[in-house]
């Protein structure tokens, strides 16, 4: 393998020859680290869906968080390796134990960059280290580190790691998501109003304000409101139903393992910074991301029809910015 590197990739002394050594066709195990909620998981997708392109006879490993498992993508890879996070399991030399189950590799992938896969990548004897360039541990951890951005999608950080070994990927991104559809027969839109922290939500009365205009302006859509699994995004969710009061085509479904077949079907999701909005993403269907405080740009995708929303001194967009984007993606389908 020739390593294609940019002038800010950073190269240890002995990863030219270690490249070199390695043939795509002798290449037979690969692990990739991604420790992350389910909006990240669902953005390795491409990322496992290129290196099957160009290793077809490698096994694909991928190291999961034990409490991060949502959006796995099982169809994609042959073997999952689960990661402790719970320190009290068997102390230190359990976990040790645990991070090296992940067994040795021709290559290896972090594509998380935390504490668990740098010390993962560093107990493991790969061939070849990739990750992210990180203060100095790259320096001690990887063969081959490349820079990372918050300035484009996340999706494009990750295959970086593949672009430096010369393997590039297909455009527009492809996920190749086998989600069914909904039996909906009425065009529908999904506004999902939480998230992972209260920082990156979308104030519940914005989302009022906006599902009552939009419910009234568009009676042609159903307009459905999803809530998430927990009992306190149920209890955001009865709020704003209170102050948009009750519409005919306006319905409240609760989140469960038939959500990926609504987001699929939807003419259009209205989200904050979730991994609803990236499961959307990755379905193909068209999205409106509010962000409050968070880089927007590393959650926006130059394909498809995708907008993002926030104001630009910072703070909670106006609704009528959020209703603007969104009535600009339904006049396009």
């Amino acid at each position: 393998m020739k390593i294609w590197p940019w002038k800010r990739t950073w190269i240890a002394p002995k990863a030219k020859e270690k490249a070199k050594s390695l043939h795509f066709n002798d290449v037979r195990s690969i692990a990739v680290l991604k420790h992350a909620a389910l909006g990240d998981m669902v953005l390795t997708r491409p990322f496992l869906l290129t290196l099957r392109k160009y290793f077809p006879n490698a096994e694909i490993t991928l190291s999961v968080a034990e409490n991060y498992q949502a959006g796995i993508p099982h169809e994609l890879i042959d073997r999952l390796h689960v990661t402790y996070i719970n320190r009290k399991i068997g102390g230190l030399f359990a976990r040790i134990k645990n991070y090296r189950e992940l067994g040795k590799h021709d290559l290896l992938f972090d594509i998380s960059a935390v504490s668990r896969t740098f010390w993962i990548t560093y107990l493991n004897k790969a061939q070849l280290k990739i990750g992210f360039q990180h203060r100095k541990l790259h320096r001690f951890i990887y063969d081959i580190a490349v820079t990372r951005t918050g300035f484009k999608f996340e999706a494009e950080n990750f295959l970086d790691q593949l672009l430096v070994l010369g393997l590039d990927y297909d455009w527009p991104l492809k996920f190749d998501m086998n989600i069914g559809t909904s039996t909906m027969t009425q065009p529908y839109i999904v506004y999902f109003p939480t998230a992972s922290d209260s920082y990156k939500s979308w104030l519940p009365e914005h989302f009022a304000a906006l599902i009552k205009q939009m419910v009234e302006e568009q009676p042609a859509y159903q307009h459905i409101l999803l809530g998430g699994v927990a009992d306190w995004e149920d209890q955001v969710c009865q709020k704003i139903l209170q102050q948009t009061g009750q519409h005919e085509n306006l319905q409240y479904v609760r989140g469960s393992d038939e959500t990926p077949v609504l987001i699929n079907s939807a003419n259009a999701v209205v989200s904050n910074d979730t991994g609803i909005r990236n499961l959307a993403i990755a379905t193909d269907t068209p999205t409106v991301g509010i962000f409050i405080s968070t880089l927007p740009f590393n959650y926006r995708p130059r394909f498809g029809q995708h907008k993002i929303v926030y104001a630009i001194e910072g703070g909670q967009p106006e609704v009528v910015a959020v209703k603007s984007a969104l009535k600009e993606i339904l006049e396009k389908k």
